[in-house]
Protein backbone atom coordinates (compact mmCIF):
# COMPACT_ATOMS: atom_id res chain seq x y z
CA UNK A 1 0.00 0.00 0.00
CA UNK A 2 1.12 3.53 -0.63
CA UNK A 3 0.09 6.77 0.91
CA UNK A 4 0.82 10.22 -0.39
CA UNK A 5 2.25 12.51 2.27
CA UNK A 6 2.84 15.82 0.55
CA UNK A 7 2.02 17.19 -2.86
CA UNK A 8 4.26 19.94 -4.20
CA UNK A 9 3.48 20.87 -7.76
CA UNK A 10 4.14 17.85 -9.94
CA UNK A 11 6.18 16.09 -7.25
CA UNK A 12 4.94 14.20 -4.25
CA UNK A 13 6.58 12.45 -1.32
CA UNK A 14 5.32 8.89 -1.28
CA UNK A 15 5.73 6.44 1.59
CA UNK A 16 5.76 2.76 0.70
CA UNK A 17 5.04 -0.18 2.96
CA UNK A 18 4.94 -0.08 6.76
CA UNK A 19 1.23 0.65 6.72
CA UNK A 20 0.72 -0.78 10.23
CA UNK A 21 2.81 1.88 12.06
CA UNK A 22 1.00 4.59 10.11
CA UNK A 23 -2.40 3.05 10.83
CA UNK A 24 -1.61 2.88 14.54
CA UNK A 25 -0.51 6.52 14.75
CA UNK A 26 -3.47 7.62 12.63
CA UNK A 27 -5.95 5.84 14.91
CA UNK A 28 -4.38 7.37 18.01
CA UNK A 29 -4.68 10.88 16.54
CA UNK A 30 -8.30 10.29 15.55
CA UNK A 31 -9.08 9.24 19.11
CA UNK A 32 -7.24 12.31 20.44
CA UNK A 33 -4.64 10.08 22.10
CA UNK A 34 -1.67 11.53 20.25
CA UNK A 35 1.62 9.77 20.99
CA UNK A 36 4.07 12.18 22.62
CA UNK A 37 7.16 9.91 22.69
CA UNK A 38 7.89 7.68 19.69
CA UNK A 39 10.75 5.35 18.81
CA UNK A 40 11.19 4.21 15.20
CA UNK A 41 13.68 1.41 14.61
CA UNK A 42 14.81 -0.61 11.60
CA UNK A 43 17.79 -1.07 9.31
CA UNK A 44 19.18 1.78 7.24
CA UNK A 45 17.19 2.56 4.12
CA UNK A 46 13.73 1.50 5.32
CA UNK A 47 12.45 5.06 5.62
CA UNK A 48 12.62 5.83 9.34
CA UNK A 49 13.13 9.56 8.82
CA UNK A 50 10.39 9.61 6.17
CA UNK A 51 7.99 8.01 8.65
CA UNK A 52 9.05 10.53 11.30
CA UNK A 53 8.14 13.39 8.97
CA UNK A 54 4.85 11.68 8.10
CA UNK A 55 4.00 11.46 11.81
CA UNK A 56 4.96 15.11 12.33
CA UNK A 57 2.66 16.12 9.49
CA UNK A 58 -0.14 13.86 10.76
CA UNK A 59 0.10 15.46 14.21
CA UNK A 60 0.11 19.05 12.93
CA UNK A 61 -2.08 18.82 9.81
CA UNK A 62 -4.82 21.44 9.98
CA UNK A 63 -7.52 18.95 8.98
CA UNK A 64 -6.73 16.62 11.90
CA UNK A 65 -7.92 13.55 10.00
CA UNK A 66 -5.19 11.32 11.40
CA UNK A 67 -3.15 11.54 8.18
CA UNK A 68 -1.38 14.44 6.44
CA UNK A 69 -3.66 16.07 3.87
CA UNK A 70 -0.69 17.37 1.89
CA UNK A 71 -2.44 20.57 0.82
CA UNK A 72 -2.88 22.71 3.94
CA UNK A 73 -0.35 25.40 4.80
CA UNK A 74 1.10 23.34 7.63
CA UNK A 75 1.68 20.23 5.50
CA UNK A 76 3.32 22.31 2.78
CA UNK A 77 5.64 24.01 5.28
CA UNK A 78 6.65 20.62 6.71
CA UNK A 79 7.25 19.35 3.17
CA UNK A 80 9.55 22.31 2.55
CA UNK A 81 11.32 21.77 5.86
CA UNK A 82 10.50 25.26 7.11
CA UNK A 83 7.80 24.72 9.71
CA UNK A 84 8.90 26.48 12.94
CA UNK A 85 7.30 23.82 15.13
CA UNK A 86 9.05 20.82 13.53
CA UNK A 87 12.68 20.71 14.62
CA UNK A 88 15.25 18.10 13.56
CA UNK A 89 18.29 17.66 15.81
CA UNK A 90 21.65 17.89 14.09
CA UNK A 91 24.62 15.64 14.84
CA UNK A 92 28.22 16.56 14.13
CA UNK A 93 30.20 15.24 11.15
CA UNK A 94 30.94 11.99 13.00
CA UNK A 95 27.27 11.34 13.73
CA UNK A 96 27.55 12.21 17.43
CA UNK A 97 25.15 14.56 19.14
CA UNK A 98 26.92 17.31 21.05
CA UNK A 99 24.68 17.31 24.10
CA UNK A 100 24.96 20.99 25.04
CA UNK A 101 24.39 22.07 21.43
CA UNK A 102 21.77 19.62 20.15
CA UNK A 103 19.95 17.98 23.08
CA UNK A 104 19.80 20.30 26.10
CA UNK A 105 18.21 23.06 23.94
CA UNK A 106 15.38 20.62 23.11
CA UNK A 107 14.74 19.94 26.79
CA UNK A 108 14.78 23.66 27.56
CA UNK A 109 12.48 24.49 24.65
CA UNK A 110 9.98 21.67 25.22
CA UNK A 111 7.98 23.61 27.79
CA UNK A 112 7.65 26.67 25.54
CA UNK A 113 4.36 26.97 23.64
CA UNK A 114 4.33 26.23 19.87
CA UNK A 115 4.95 29.09 17.46
CA UNK A 116 1.83 28.54 15.36
CA UNK A 117 0.74 24.88 15.31
CA UNK A 118 -1.08 23.08 18.10
CA UNK A 119 2.02 21.02 18.89
CA UNK A 120 5.80 21.07 18.56
CA UNK A 121 7.59 18.03 17.16
CA UNK A 122 11.26 17.24 17.82
CA UNK A 123 12.89 14.62 15.59
CA UNK A 124 16.20 13.11 16.75
CA UNK A 125 17.35 10.81 13.91
CA UNK A 126 20.03 8.11 13.79
CA UNK A 127 20.53 7.99 17.53
CA UNK A 128 22.57 4.80 17.18
CA UNK A 129 25.19 6.68 15.16
CA UNK A 130 25.89 8.88 18.19
CA UNK A 131 28.14 6.22 19.69
CA UNK A 132 29.93 8.53 22.11
CA UNK A 133 26.82 10.13 23.60
CA UNK A 134 23.96 7.70 22.95
CA UNK A 135 23.38 6.93 26.66
CA UNK A 136 23.88 10.52 27.79
CA UNK A 137 21.39 11.78 25.18
CA UNK A 138 18.71 9.37 26.40
CA UNK A 139 19.28 10.19 30.06
CA UNK A 140 18.91 13.91 29.36
CA UNK A 141 15.74 13.33 27.33
CA UNK A 142 14.22 10.97 29.89
CA UNK A 143 12.29 13.55 31.91
CA UNK A 144 10.69 15.04 28.77
CA UNK A 145 9.85 11.53 27.55
CA UNK A 146 8.43 10.51 30.95
CA UNK A 147 6.34 13.65 31.40
CA UNK A 148 6.02 15.32 27.98
CA UNK A 149 4.12 18.62 27.84
CA UNK A 150 0.76 18.24 26.09
CA UNK A 151 1.99 20.36 23.20
CA UNK A 152 5.20 18.37 22.62
CA UNK A 153 6.11 15.20 20.72
CA UNK A 154 9.58 13.64 20.48
CA UNK A 155 10.46 11.12 17.76
CA UNK A 156 13.68 9.08 18.02
CA UNK A 157 15.05 6.87 15.23
CA UNK A 158 17.77 4.22 15.23
CA UNK A 159 18.70 1.11 13.31
CA UNK A 160 18.30 -1.16 16.31
CA UNK A 161 16.01 -1.17 19.31
CA UNK A 162 18.97 -2.45 21.34
CA UNK A 163 20.57 1.01 21.55
CA UNK A 164 17.67 2.31 23.65
CA UNK A 165 17.70 2.20 27.44
CA UNK A 166 15.02 0.04 29.08
CA UNK A 167 13.62 3.17 30.75
CA UNK A 168 13.16 4.75 27.32
CA UNK A 169 11.65 1.64 25.72
CA UNK A 170 9.06 1.34 28.49
CA UNK A 171 7.85 4.90 27.96
CA UNK A 172 7.63 5.28 24.19
CA UNK A 173 5.45 4.07 21.36
CA UNK A 174 7.72 1.61 19.55
CA UNK A 175 7.35 1.40 15.76
CA UNK A 176 9.37 -1.25 13.93
CA UNK A 177 10.12 -0.72 10.23
CA UNK A 178 9.98 -3.63 7.81
CA UNK A 179 10.99 -4.22 4.22
CA UNK A 180 8.47 -3.62 1.45
CA UNK A 181 7.25 -5.94 -1.29
CA UNK A 182 8.99 -6.32 -4.63
CA UNK A 183 6.04 -4.60 -6.31
CA UNK A 184 6.34 -1.60 -3.96
CA UNK A 185 10.08 -1.39 -4.61
CA UNK A 186 9.43 -1.47 -8.35
CA UNK A 187 6.76 1.24 -8.13
CA UNK A 188 8.98 3.52 -6.06
CA UNK A 189 12.01 3.16 -8.33
CA UNK A 190 10.00 3.67 -11.51
CA UNK A 191 8.68 6.91 -10.07
CA UNK A 192 12.05 8.14 -8.83
CA UNK A 193 14.04 6.98 -11.88
CA UNK A 194 11.70 7.31 -14.89
CA UNK A 195 14.61 7.07 -17.33
CA UNK A 196 16.08 3.87 -15.85
CA UNK A 197 15.63 0.73 -17.92
CA UNK A 198 13.41 -2.09 -16.62
CA UNK A 199 16.51 -4.28 -16.43
CA UNK A 200 18.31 -1.81 -14.15
CA UNK A 201 15.22 -1.40 -11.99
CA UNK A 202 14.91 -5.18 -11.61
CA UNK A 203 18.61 -5.46 -10.79
CA UNK A 204 18.28 -2.82 -8.06
CA UNK A 205 15.19 -4.50 -6.62
CA UNK A 206 17.01 -7.84 -6.48
CA UNK A 207 19.98 -6.22 -4.73
CA UNK A 208 17.92 -4.18 -2.27
CA UNK A 209 15.62 -7.01 -1.19
CA UNK A 210 12.73 -4.83 -0.05
CA UNK A 211 14.88 -1.98 1.28
CA UNK A 212 14.01 0.99 -0.94
CA UNK A 213 16.86 3.11 0.40
CA UNK A 214 19.31 0.44 -0.67
CA UNK A 215 17.62 0.12 -4.08
CA UNK A 216 17.99 3.86 -4.63
CA UNK A 217 21.66 3.78 -3.61
CA UNK A 218 22.24 0.90 -6.00
CA UNK A 219 20.82 2.83 -8.96
CA UNK A 220 22.74 5.94 -7.99
CA UNK A 221 25.98 3.93 -7.77
CA UNK A 222 26.43 5.05 -4.18
CA UNK A 223 28.24 2.99 -1.52
CA UNK A 224 25.62 0.23 -1.48
CA UNK A 225 26.33 -0.47 -5.15
CA UNK A 226 30.02 -1.02 -4.33
CA UNK A 227 29.10 -3.08 -1.27
CA UNK A 228 26.93 -5.39 -3.37
CA UNK A 229 29.75 -5.73 -5.90
CA UNK A 230 32.18 -6.61 -3.11
CA UNK A 231 29.84 -9.25 -1.64
CA UNK A 232 29.15 -10.82 -5.04
CA UNK A 233 32.83 -10.87 -6.02
CA UNK A 234 33.71 -12.42 -2.67
CA UNK A 235 31.09 -15.10 -3.27
CA UNK A 236 32.55 -15.82 -6.72
CA UNK A 237 36.10 -15.94 -5.34
CA UNK A 238 35.06 -18.40 -2.66
CA UNK A 239 33.42 -20.64 -5.21
CA UNK A 240 36.76 -20.73 -7.02
CA UNK A 241 38.64 -21.56 -3.84
CA UNK A 242 41.56 -19.23 -4.65
CA UNK A 243 43.10 -17.40 -1.70
CA UNK A 244 44.57 -14.83 -4.10
CA UNK A 245 41.14 -14.03 -5.58
CA UNK A 246 39.66 -13.69 -2.10
CA UNK A 247 42.48 -11.40 -1.00
CA UNK A 248 42.28 -9.35 -4.21
CA UNK A 249 38.54 -8.89 -3.74
CA UNK A 250 38.85 -7.81 -0.12
CA UNK A 251 41.67 -5.37 -0.84
CA UNK A 252 39.32 -3.44 -3.11
CA UNK A 253 37.93 -2.16 0.20
CA UNK A 254 41.29 -1.46 1.85
CA UNK A 255 41.10 1.84 3.71
CA UNK A 256 37.31 1.94 3.27
CA UNK A 257 35.93 0.78 6.59
CA UNK A 258 32.25 1.46 5.85
CA UNK A 259 32.44 -0.31 2.48
CA UNK A 260 34.21 -3.36 3.92
CA UNK A 261 31.77 -3.65 6.81
CA UNK A 262 28.67 -3.35 4.64
CA UNK A 263 30.10 -5.71 2.03
CA UNK A 264 30.81 -8.35 4.66
CA UNK A 265 27.34 -7.88 6.17
CA UNK A 266 25.83 -8.49 2.74
CA UNK A 267 28.04 -11.53 2.32
CA UNK A 268 26.73 -12.86 5.65
CA UNK A 269 23.28 -12.81 4.06
CA UNK A 270 24.61 -14.71 1.02
CA UNK A 271 26.05 -17.33 3.37
CA UNK A 272 22.69 -17.58 5.12
CA UNK A 273 20.96 -18.17 1.78
CA UNK A 274 23.65 -20.67 0.81
CA UNK A 275 22.99 -22.72 3.93
CA UNK A 276 19.24 -22.56 3.28
CA UNK A 277 19.66 -23.74 -0.32
CA UNK A 278 21.97 -26.50 0.88
CA UNK A 279 19.17 -27.72 3.12
CA UNK A 280 16.62 -27.50 0.35
CA UNK A 281 15.09 -24.17 1.37
CA UNK A 282 12.67 -22.37 -0.92
CA UNK A 283 14.15 -19.64 -3.12
CA UNK A 284 11.31 -17.34 -2.08
CA UNK A 285 12.92 -17.08 1.35
CA UNK A 286 16.15 -15.66 -0.05
CA UNK A 287 17.29 -12.58 1.86
CA UNK A 288 20.57 -11.78 0.13
CA UNK A 289 21.62 -9.52 -2.72
CA UNK A 290 22.86 -12.46 -4.82
CA UNK A 291 20.47 -15.40 -4.92
CA UNK A 292 22.23 -17.11 -7.83
CA UNK A 293 25.61 -16.66 -6.17
CA UNK A 294 24.22 -18.19 -2.99
CA UNK A 295 23.01 -21.19 -4.97
CA UNK A 296 26.44 -21.61 -6.55
CA UNK A 297 28.11 -21.33 -3.15
CA UNK A 298 25.75 -23.96 -1.73
CA UNK A 299 27.08 -26.39 -4.34
CA UNK A 300 30.67 -25.67 -3.32
CA UNK A 301 30.34 -25.66 0.45
CA UNK A 302 29.21 -28.23 2.96
CA UNK A 303 26.79 -27.17 5.68
CA UNK A 304 29.64 -27.23 8.19
CA UNK A 305 31.79 -25.00 5.98
CA UNK A 306 28.95 -22.50 5.57
CA UNK A 307 28.46 -22.27 9.33
CA UNK A 308 32.19 -21.85 9.93
CA UNK A 309 32.41 -19.12 7.31
CA UNK A 310 29.41 -17.31 8.77
CA UNK A 311 31.04 -17.31 12.21
CA UNK A 312 34.35 -16.09 10.75
CA UNK A 313 32.74 -13.23 8.84
CA UNK A 314 30.69 -12.23 11.90
CA UNK A 315 33.84 -12.19 14.00
CA UNK A 316 35.66 -9.96 11.53
CA UNK A 317 32.76 -7.53 11.32
CA UNK A 318 33.17 -7.21 15.08
CA UNK A 319 36.87 -6.51 14.61
CA UNK A 320 36.06 -3.76 12.11
CA UNK A 321 33.65 -2.23 14.62
CA UNK A 322 36.43 -2.38 17.21
CA UNK A 323 38.60 -0.26 14.87
CA UNK A 324 41.20 -2.91 14.12
CA UNK A 325 43.66 -2.04 11.35
CA UNK A 326 41.81 -2.59 8.06
CA UNK A 327 44.77 -3.89 6.04
CA UNK A 328 45.76 -6.40 8.73
CA UNK A 329 42.11 -7.40 9.14
CA UNK A 330 41.79 -8.08 5.41
CA UNK A 331 44.95 -10.21 5.31
CA UNK A 332 43.87 -12.22 8.32
CA UNK A 333 40.30 -12.66 7.03
CA UNK A 334 41.52 -13.89 3.63
CA UNK A 335 43.63 -16.52 5.36
CA UNK A 336 40.73 -17.63 7.54
CA UNK A 337 38.42 -17.89 4.55
CA UNK A 338 40.93 -19.94 2.56
CA UNK A 339 41.40 -22.28 5.51
CA UNK A 340 37.74 -23.19 5.04
CA UNK A 341 37.28 -23.00 1.26
CA UNK A 342 40.77 -23.77 -0.13
CA UNK A 343 40.94 -26.65 -2.56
Amino acid sequence: MTGQIFQKGSEGLIIYGNSEPRRLVSEMIKKQREPHSIMIHGEKGLGKKTLARWIAAALLCERQSGEPCGVCRTCKMIADGVHPDVMVAKANSNGNYIVDEAIRPIVADASVAPNEARMKVYIIPDLDMSVNTVVQVQNILLKVIEEPPEHTAIILTARSKEVFLPTIISRVLSLGMTTVTEAESMACLREKFPDASPAHISEAVAAGRGNIGRCVQYLEHAQFFDSVKLARCLCSAMCGGSEYDVLKTLFAADGKKALLREGLSLFEEILRDSAAFRLGGESEKSVSCDKEGAKALSRNLSSDQAVRLYDIVSDYIGRIDANCNISLTINSLAGQIYSVTGK
